[in-house]
């Protein structure tokens, strides 16, 4: 007759469980056998109630030891009078019972949230057997809980190595992966656990696989909406203005005019801080401003005006505080050339409109 995986674990159990109960061992040493049968517990997926009912439905109620000795007495009488041998070396056996022991010290230690010995007896034990990918995967765990991510991460990909078929390795790299903000590397690995895992995967494992999806979603989402926004800034830009047609408004106020003419920007408020200054840097001004430039026969008027002697003078004069914003809204030739530059009634004078 053959068995499943938690039956033989529950038989197992059983006999850890006794031995706590009839106290064979050190009070130490109980701790370490409870931790031991916790785990059993949780990877096979059983209840510790339930462990008696299986032996005495599975196994007729007969413990770990009764079962082993009737199987002794088999075999003995089957192989009398030959040499039995046996393919295990000593030394290999007492390697893995310390790595064992070592790892059921690092459980405990789990258990106690001293998570930096458990560390130590982790790696004690992967000292002494390399091969083990439990032994990286509860390390990758221990590291976790003292937000070592990027270690954890390194002893579950070694795990992972070692048994590309262990899902725990897979499930502790998909954690870390996920609290380091990498969601979408953590669903591949939780994708691969529910993958190892099939019908068995627990209620954890699959909400871990949603949760991780839900971030990449949103994720996802996020950069949509980025995206959409760059497109219409870029739409905006590309409508509004004609880099290659359109002259600088700004950069023609704030840069030298032709012929040595002083800073406009500063004549006109201070860097356009103030005054007309400020009306330069209204939006609307700004079009409207671009607009008129787009026209060939506006610019060059601009271009005579800013070329005029008289022009370049009285910008002189302001700059070095000899003359006022008032003197020179006021002074007949200004007037004149806005107003040809306007093609209509020059600044300060009333139009036919206003005089009815």
């Amino acid at each position: 007759m053959s068995y499943s995986n938690q039956e033989v674990s529950a038989l197992i159990v059983d006999f850890l469980t006794t031995i706590v109960d009839k106290k064979e061992v050190s009070e130490d040493n109980v701790d370490s056998l409870n931790v031991a049968i916790d785990c059993i517990t949780d990877v096979f997926d059983f209840d510790r109630d339930a462990v008696k009912s299986v032996v005495d439905a599975k196994f007729n109620g007969d413990d770990l030891k009764q079962i082993l000795g009737k199987h002794v007495d088999e075999t003995s009488c089957e192989t009398a009078g030959e040499d039995v041998k046996i393919n295990i070396p000593k030394e290999d056996a007492e390697i893995k019972a310390k790595a064992e022991a070592l790892k059921l010290e690092g459980n405990k230690a789990i258990a106690q949230k001293d998570f930096d010995l458990a560390i130590k007896k982790y790696t004690e034990a992967i000292e002494a057997l390399p091969s083990n990918a439990v032994y990286f995967a509860n390390r990758a765990a221990a590291f976790t809980n003292l937000q070592k991510y990027d270690e954890a991460i390194e002893d579950a990909e070694a795990a992972i190595k070692i048994d590309p078929n262990y899902s725990k390795g897979y499930s502790r790299l998909a954690y870390a992966k996920y609290v380091q903000d990498k969601p979408e590397e953590a669903l591949e690995a939780y994708k691969k656990v529910l993958e190892i895992e099939g019908d068995n995967a627990t209620d954890v494992m699959r909400r871990g696989y949603e949760t991780a999806k839900r971030r990449v979603e949103e994720s996802l989402n996020q950069n949509d909406s980025t995206t959409d926004v760059e497109r219409t800034k870029e739409q905006a830009e590309a409508t509004g203005s004609n880099t290659e047609s359109t002259p600088d408004f700004s950069s023609m106020f704030g840069n030298s005019g032709a012929g040595g003419m002083p800073d406009l920007a500063s004549m006109l408020g201070g860097g356009l801080g103030g005054g007309l200054g400020s009306l330069l840097n209204n939006p609307q001004m700004m079009q409207a401003a671009q607009s008129m430039m787009q026209d060939p026969n506006t610019m060059q008027k601009m271009q005579a005006m800013m070329q005029n002697p008289a022009m370049q003078k009285m910008a002189q004069n302001f700059s070095s505080g000899n003359t006022s914003m008032d003197d020179i809204m006021n002074n007949p030739d200004v007037k004149n050339m806005a107003s040809n530059l306007f093609g209509g009634s020059a600044p300060g004078s009333a139009s036919n409109d206003d005089k009815k």
